[in-house]
């Protein structure tokens, strides 16, 4: 699996010269996953020429800079070291959101091809709390996938995220021990907001799982999405649309608690903005994961993780196959990960994750 990692202290290393390194060191793949997603987010309908997907993105970057000037440098020195515009990594990170923002009707949203669903689990087990997820999205990302380490700054915590090249970072966990990701929800009610990427590493930062939770009902909301985070001893489920947020399911450690989500809504509140593609598998995935989960309790890791590799119902199964050499550009799981919140570790794999032994990052010796 492709690791950056320039180690958890760097002497002398700031948001812009870490950005700057992660750029250069992936220069001609960040060209190709930018020039992808604004490819995409054109032939999907979402805008009409590729002129109109730039204007919206850079749209987002002052209100970038507001919200936290380090990320804002981080993402300007990812342009810079990988010679494209701030605008084209925009794209990369908030491509999701993007298009919901040009494409805010009900039928336009709805009629999108399903490119952004993911599954995630959360368990507690005898030994620690366990959270997971599959990442599914347009199949011709997988080849951009990477784990990375961003080091501590201005007080914030290293920490270790399941990323693709020229972004911020999408799931992980601190070395404070705050951990989470996020699922996609597709929203009719989407503006200009935080850039996503950012927002999850603000959360991972915040300290404690109460403090991502305040994190992300604080932040200026772009579209939908359901956030997870938690930390040793407790969890938070939010679901989010442009406008509107809501606090899902706040769940005790000590307690046996299992939570699935998938790509609808589960609250009333967000309920009324939301869309699901037609052609989305959510409530297959869902069901499929609920029935497995009935018979067979997560004791362990390894557990959480067969479960998110699941391929009952290939190729529309949790771990999801759709994309072929005809449809590159079809959902595909290009990428998983564990993270235990008491060992503080990520186990994370890139591609198919059935039967795939993942890879451990961490911070012990």
């Amino acid at each position: 699996m492709r690791v950056f990692d320039l180690g958890q202290t760097v002497p002398g290393m700031t948001p812009r010269l870490f950005g700057r390194a992660h750029g250069e060191s992936y220069r001609p793949l960040i060209k190709e996953i930018a020039a992808i997603r604004v490819g995409l987010a054109v032939e999907s309908g979402a805008f009409d020429h590729r002129s109109d997907v730039l204007d919206a993105a850079r749209d987002h970057l002052p209100l970038l800079e507001r919200y936290c000037s380090s990320l804002h440098d981080e993402l300007l020195g990812i342009a810079e070291g990988a010679d494209v515009t701030p605008e084209e990594i925009v794209v990369v990170n908030h491509y999701t959101d993007l298009k919901d923002l040009r494409g805010s009707e009900r039928g336009a949203v709805m009629n999108r091809p399903a490119d952004d669903d993911c599954s995630m689990l959360y368990a507690t087990t005898g030994e620690s709390p366990l959270f997971g997820q599959t990442w599914d999205m347009h199949g011709s990302a997988m080849g951009y996938v990477m784990m990375m380490r961003v080091p501590e700054f201005d007080e914030r915590p290293s920490a270790w995220l399941l990323s693709i090249v020229g972004c911020l970072g999408m799931a992980g966990l601190s070395a404070d021990g705050v951990g989470g990701g996020i699922n996609n929800l597709r929203c009719t009610d989407a503006k200009v907001g935080v850039v996503w990427p950012a927002l999850v590493r603000r959360a991972l930062a915040a300290g404690s799982a109460e403090s991502a939770r305040d994190t992300i009902l604080g932040a200026t909301l772009g579209s939908g999405h359901h956030y997870f985070f938690a930390d040793e001893a407790k969890g938070f489920s939010i679901e989010v649309s442009g406008s509107q947020s809501a606090v899902l399911e706040e769940l005790w450690c000590e307690e046996k608690s299992l939570f699935i989500h998938t790509n609808h809504c589960l609250s009333d509140e967000i309920r009324p903005f939301a869309v699901v593609a037609k052609d989305s598998t959510t409530y297959e995935r869902y069901s499929t994961l609920q029935k497995a989960l009935e018979g067979s309790p997560i004791a362990r890791w390894e557990d959480l993780w067969l479960q998110l590799g699941s391929h009952e119902g290939y190729p529309d199964s949790v771990c999801t196959h759709r994309s072929s050499p005809e449809n590159p550009h079809g959902i595909a799981t290009c990428a998983g990960l564990v993270v235990d919140f008491r060992a503080r570790w990520v186990r994370a794999a890139a591609g198919c994750i059935h039967g795939a032994r993942p890879h451990v990052f961490g911070w012990s010796e």
